[in-house]
């Protein structure tokens, strides 16, 4: 990955954070994307191989723009990597949550990787050369009790990338789905706008679970094999081992 241009969405916290942390060590230049910039300029904003850039997924207007506002020298991306996501209202009842926050979990999960890859890849393209990750989850293989919007976002978002897979299949491009299991974030907290000690209690209820760090050793590790290599769909859950 030396020496190649990568765009992190969801680059302010977690998974995206510890992706685009790895990127960058793994000798890449790192467009970081998110809704809010404090975070990304307190990790990325002294490194010259970072460029911050406030976006929201859900900006369908926004997004299509991006390929032609990005600064020159930086607008010819080798690597999506579309981890933006959202579960707003999730893990209760489907009658307990807000049509508001189930759209935003719907826009974010589903039209913003729709939406970035229909914008990135024309180039890609036409360069014959790119990769695309997507951070799915298992969610879109099994359902549960209080995620019914989640799991169908990432169901979608798994059909999707089986879809057009099939249609760039004779381009020397690759999509990759990563689908973690419970990953220790700001997510659960940010499910209940920010309650931090509920999101303790649910990663608390687990025996085992994900780091951020874990996910990015796994999309460096799934990106370092042959570019004839594509890993279509990978699940990634922990071990009783603590590391």
């Amino acid at each position: 990955m030396k020496g190649k241009t990568a765009l992190v969405t969801g680059a302010s916290s977690g998974i995206g954070m510890a992706t685009a942390r790895a990127l960058l060590d793994g000798g890449c230049r790192v467009i970081t994307t998110a809704r809010r910039r404090e975070p990304m300029e307190q990790a990325f904003g002294g490194d010259a191989r970072a460029l911050v850039l406030p976006l929201d997924v859900t900006d369908g207007d926004a997004v299509a723009a991006l390929p032609d506002s990005l600064p020159q020298g930086w607008r010819e991306i080798d690597l999506l990597v579309a981890n933006a996501g959202s579960d707003l209202g999730g893990r209760a009842p489907f009658l307990e949550g807000s049509m508001a926050d189930y759209r935003n979990t719907l826009g974010v999960n589903i039209d913003g990787v729709i939406t970035l890859c229909h914008a990135l890849l024309p180039a890609m393209l036409e360069r014959g050369r790119g990769d695309i990750v997507v951070t799915g989850s298992i969610a879109a293989l099994s359902t549960y009790p209080g995620g019914s919007i989640y799991a169908a976002s990432k169901h979608a978002v798994h059909a999707f990338c089986d879809g057009l897979r099939k249609d760039i299949a004779n381009e020397p491009l690759r999509l990759i789905e990563i689908m973690p299991g419970t990953v220790k974030t700001g997510f659960a907290a940010a499910r209940r706008h920010g309650d931090e000690d509920e999101g303790d209690a649910f990663y608390n209820s687990y025996p085992n679970v994900l780091s951020p760090e874990d996910i990015a050793h796994t999309i460096m590790a799934v990106l370092a094999l042959p570019g004839h290599i594509n890993v279509d769909s990978l699940v990634v859950t922990p071990t009783g081992d603590k590391g």
